[in-house]
């Protein structure tokens, strides 16, 4: 049953809104409680605010009590209630502290910049020789993690895209064409943000192509502007389902292809998760044979590519001959140049 606790929920996509929240409750959970007053000012907001917040907080689950004490009004937890707190032990951060490392990709997004201030504040509760122990820990553990684009200037709309998918409100996307370089602008119903390989990407419905589409988080995208028209989404539609159909992160054709593999490159490759892969045949010599059904043909196609030498398209036969005319026009390059 939808209610008004749903749309609260949408509001609390507000990055100041859920520090708020959170901080309320850090101030409930002290032994006397809290005054509405003492919110107001701690937290710099009007009554009506704090109001709001705590009848959210309750429809969460929260047993906040309210009492007159005095002319003031006192929020506390219900009685032998115990606020949850994270006590961890010192592999526990450990694997947090690596964790942040391993993400550091993302950095430049929101999501990497929350993660830090969520690791600053468990960092506050953990004793200085404990740090110092850990610091000596991870000289013996390395993860890196690269930037893969900097997301400093897109960050701004990754968090207008968030918003207007819990939000459920509709986009207007400005972004340049990769191939003429015009600027387009499309209305983009949100459906969610997700990140694979090499790309951070939208998801959403495209009124133009009447489909949907994925819109990179990159030097394209020129704009994003958060509409105040709302979209109904479609229920059949899952995120989940929908970016493990293709091939790495490339959408588009479908194609049901047979590649047959050699060593060494079949030795590695068989150790591996792939997308699309519905059957791994073994063959002679330590040679495999894989068989794809998915809908990103260009990103299978690319990967062939990588595989060079080691592999062969099999089936379907047009799918071989796009493989063999990108080898001929890489060939003509390489025959041209060593002629000049």
């Amino acid at each position: 049953m939808t209610t008004d606790y749903d749309e609260d929920i949408f509001d609390n996509s507000d990055e100041e809104q859920v520090e708020r929240q959170w901080r309320i409750l850090q101030a409930i959970r002290r032994s006397s409680g809290v005054t509405k007053q003492e919110l107001v000012w701690e937290r710099k907001v009007s009554e009506r605010t704090i109001e709001r917040d705590i009848q959210t907080l309750s429809r969460m689950g929260f047993p906040i009590l309210d009492e007159i004490d005095g002319r003031e009004k006192r929020y506390h937890f219900m009685q032998h209630y115990e606020f949850p707190s994270i006590s961890l032990d010192i592999f526990e951060y450990l694997s947090l502290t690596l964790a942040q490392d391993m993400l550091s990709f993302l950095s430049g997004t929101p999501y990497y910049s929350d993660f830090i201030k969520a690791m600053q504040k468990i960092r506050s509760a953990i004793p200085p020789e404990s740090q110092q122990y850990l610091e000596r820990i991870r000289k013996f553990i390395v993860f890196q993690s690269r930037p893969i684009k900097d997301f400093k200037r897109v960050s701004p709309m990754i968090q207008i895209a968030q918003k207007a998918t819990t939000g459920q409100q509709r986009l207007e996307l400005t972004y340049k064409s990769t191939r003429s370089g015009e600027i387009i602008i499309r209305m983009v119903d949100p459906y969610g943000i997700y990140q694979a390989e090499n790309a951070l990407r939208l998801v959403g419905y495209c009124h133009l192509r009447q489909d949907y589409r994925e819109f990179n988080f990159d030097g394209r995208m020129v704009d994003l502007v958060m509409l105040d028209e709302t979209f109904e989404p479609q229920q059949s539609f899952n995120l989940s389902e929908y970016t493990s159909s293709g091939f790495g992160v490339i959408k588009g054709d479908s194609v049901q292809a047979v590649i047959r593999l050699e060593p060494p490159v079949s030795r590695w490759v068989r150790e591996q998760e792939w997308d699309g892969l519905t059957k791994t045949v073994e063959l002679e010599d330590d040679a495999i044979e894989l068989h794809f059904d998915t809908d990103g043909r260009q990103g299978l196609f690319r990967q062939i590519l990588e595989w060079g030498g080691c592999a062969e398209v099999v089936e379907p036969p047009d799918f071989r001959q796009q493989i063999l005319n990108e080898i001929e026009k890489m060939q003509s390059k390489y025959m041209s140049s060593n002629s000049d």
